[in-house]
Formats: structure tokens, C-alpha cells, sequence
């Protein structure tokens, strides 16, 4: 073996870094290859907004120059400031399964983010928190939706073998309506539906579709309601809009107003829920590439999507205790029903959020897929 670690500096070296995966993912039936351009962007700085308060460095792991792995180091700096911390992030890991390629990759990384100042390292991100979050620990069988990693099993013990630890799991889940169900309260408890029509007449609050024709306000609106909806969790940081933005722009072409809601109080938005079409069942037959027939085989596969994921369900903390909860869950599952589609994924929750553990289990809903953001002390 002569192996050796160049870093990416050029667009051709991007490209080989990007492409890498499918020699890894090639016999897996599950996985979803990403858009190669998609990936590009997210990786240059100019292109994502990330990179405005961020910095990374890449490298490719080559075996007498074939390549086996890549890996990032990743540094938010905006994140770093708010919370008073010198931690690092590693991710776009790939690699052949062979422990002294993983090493080479993982420990480039870390001395990478240590020279840097860093006292921790943490990840995968790609290449940020809300990025594909963690190895998969759970659900190799499955597909993933859309926004989720997936990964090869040998992928945790390589970075276990490295050093690193848990530091929290996220979960996704997972629902199929049974074929005999006619009519949606077949499949939503009773105790939920009450909530909801409790929370509907009793707390002065109405559902409206997302409008399309004012986009950019409908998505700054909901920036903030997220951002204060997850400003108890420790260590949370706000994201910032251009980034809420970005990210919502990507997936605009999914967003069908039926299925995307705002909760209004005193026609005040207070909260929302997002539900998407997953277009990953049909993404897996583009192979990456939209040209030159790609686009084609989008439409194509996409015209009977058996599959919502269900994405987003925030609420302001002063309106917690409602039932607006219920009121967006028993709505959204209406809105899927009457689209036809018979099966839903919900992803992804951190592992110790009860209270959507309580209504994904009352829905009937199963964790299906596990993922694992792993830590480790710089300097071990």
C-alpha cells in the first residue's frame, strides 16, 4: 500500500472529491447519489452562504493514486463566537474500509483544526449542523429521504477505532398507512384529532397554506419562528436568514402549498410545518447527473411518489401548550393522505426530544434510521 493525502485545491480535484462516494455506494441498493452539481456548490465558497462565516479545507486520500477516501475539516466561526468554544467539524467522510486510510483521513483533519486552535472535533457535517448529521447507526436496509446521510456500516467502526465517541444521535421515522385505510382518521388516534379540534376552537388559531407569491418574506418569517423554537436547546446557534434562505431556495421546487403550513393566532404566525415530497425514490435513477437525460428521468420517476417527508414543525416557545402541535400534525397528515401518498418519513429529532417522540409514537410511527454525530478531544 502507498497511500498518500493531497489536499483539493483545484475544480478537477473537486470534482474527483465529489465523485468519490459512487466507488463506495456502487453495490448499495439504498443509497441516493447526490447531485453532482448540487454537491459542487455546497463545497465553494460563493455558493453557499455557509462559507461566510466558515472555513474548510479538503483533502483526497489516494492509494498509488487511486483514490480511497475524502474528508473535510470544517470551522464555523460565527458558531464558535456565540457559544465561546474552539471546536471543530469534520465531514463529507468516505472511505474504503480499511482503518489506516480512515486514521490518515481523520488525523489530517484534526491536525488541520488543531493548528487552528481547536480543542475538539466533532461530526460528520456536510458541512454544517443542519447538513446530513451523523454516521448511520441504524436502518442500513432503508432508504434514506431527502436531507439524510447514509452510510456503511464498517463507516462506524472505523471512527470509533479512530478515537472518537457519541456525542447525540438524531432519529428519522417512519410510517406506512395500512391499504384498507379509507379515510385519514383510520390512521390518526382519536386522542390527537381531540387535541387538534380542541386547539382549533378553543386558542383563536387558523391554519393558512404557505404563499408562493411572496416566498422569500414566507421563508424570513419562518427563520424566525425556527430560530426561537430551538433557542432552548444547549449549544443551539440561530441561523442566520441568508442561510434559512438558501436552503429553502434549494427545495423550492418540492414545496406544494397544500402540504406546507403556517399557524396564525390573532393572525400573528406562530408556528409551521413543512412536509415534502421525497424525491430521493426518484433521484436514485438520475445517478447524479441531470445532463443529459437526467431531467427526463426526474420527471419520470417522480410523477408517483409513494413517499412525504415530513420535515419541519416549529413553534414559538410562548405558544407551546396549545395544541398547535396536534392542530399541524393532524393537518399535514390530511394533506398527505389526500395526495395520495402511503408513506411518511418524519427526520430528522434529536434522540432526547420527548415531546415529538410522544406524537411521532401516538401517529403509530416507527424509528427507522439512527444517525450518531461523534466527538473528540483535539490533542488525545
Amino acid at each position: 500500500m502507498t497511500l498518500n493525502i493531497q489536499p483539493v485545491v483545484t475544480r478537477p480535484d473537486l470534482k474527483r472529491f465529489v465523485t468519490f462516494p459512487w466507488r463506495i455506494y456502487r453495490d448499495d441498493p439504498n443509497w441516493v447519489p447526490p447531485l453532482i452539481a448540487g454537491q459542487m456548490d455546497k463545497l465553494t465558497p460563493g455558493r453557499n452562504p455557509f462559507w461566510e462565516h466558515a472555513e474548510r479545507a479538503l483533502w483526497l486520500a489516494t492509494d498509488a493514486g487511486k483514490p480511497v477516501g475524502t474528508i473535510a475539516a470544517i470551522i464555523d466561526h460565527a458558531g464558535n463566537r456565540a457559544l465561546d468554544q474552539t471546536v471543530g467539524g469534520f465531514g463529507f467522510f468516505e472511505c474504503v474500509n480499511d482503518p489506516a486510510v480512515a486514521r490518515l483521513l481523520l488525523d489530517t483533519a484534526a491536525d488541520w483544526l488543531a493548528a487552528r486552535g481547536m480543542t475538539v472535533m466533532y461530526g460528520p457535517y456536510n458541512p454544517g449542523g443542519n447538513d446530513e448529521p451523523g454516521l448511520l447507526v441504524e436502518g442500513y436496509d432503508t432508504r434514506p429521504a431527502l436531507m439524510e446521510g447514509h452510510t456503511l456500516p464498517y463507516y462506524v467502526d472505523l471512527v470509533e477505532a479512530a478515537g472518537f465517541r457519541k456525542q447525540w444521535d438524531t432519529v428519522a421515522w417512519l410510517s406506512i398507512f395500512p391499504l384498507q385505510a379509507r379515510r385519514v382518521e383510520d390512521v390518526i388516534p382519536p386522542k390527537l384529532l381531540r387535541t387538534a379540534e380542541w386547539a382549533a376552537s378553543r386558542s383563536q388559531a387558523r391554519l393558512r397554506p404557505v404563499d408562493l407569491s411572496r416566498w422569500e418574506a414566507e421563508v424570513s418569517v419562518a427563520c424566525k419562528i425556527a430560530n426561537a423554537a430551538l433557542a432552548h436547546l444547549p449549544n443551539n446557534v440561530p441561523t442566520p436568514e441568508a442561510e434559512f434562505q438558501h436552503l429553502a431556495a434549494s427545495f423550492k421546487p418540492l414545496v406544494d402549498p397544500k402540504l406546507a403550513f403556517f399557524a396564525e393566532v390573532n393572525g400573528e404566525p406562530v408556528g409551521f410545518a413543512l412536509t415534502l415530497p421525497d424525491l430521493n425514490e426518484a433521484l436514485q435513477h438520475v445517478n447524479g447527473r441531470i445532463w443529459p437525460f437526467g431531467a427526463l428521468k426526474l420527471w419520470w420517476y417522480s410523477r408517483h411518489l409513494r413517499r412525504a417527508t415530513f420535515k419541519l414543525l416549529m413553534i414559538r416557545p410562548e405558544f407551546r401548550g396549545r395544541g398547535l402541535e396536534s392542530l399541524l400534525t393532524t393537518e399535514t397528515a390530511r394533506a398527505i393522505f389526500a395526495r395520495g401518498f402511503r408513506e411518511v418519513d418524519m427526520s430528522l429529532t434529536g434522540e432526547d426530544n420527548e415531546n415529538m417522540q410522544r406524537i411521532m409514537a401516538g401517529l403509530g410511527m416507527q424509528v427507522y434510521r439512527r444517525y450518531r454525530v461523534y466527538e473528540k478531544e483535539l490533542g488525545e
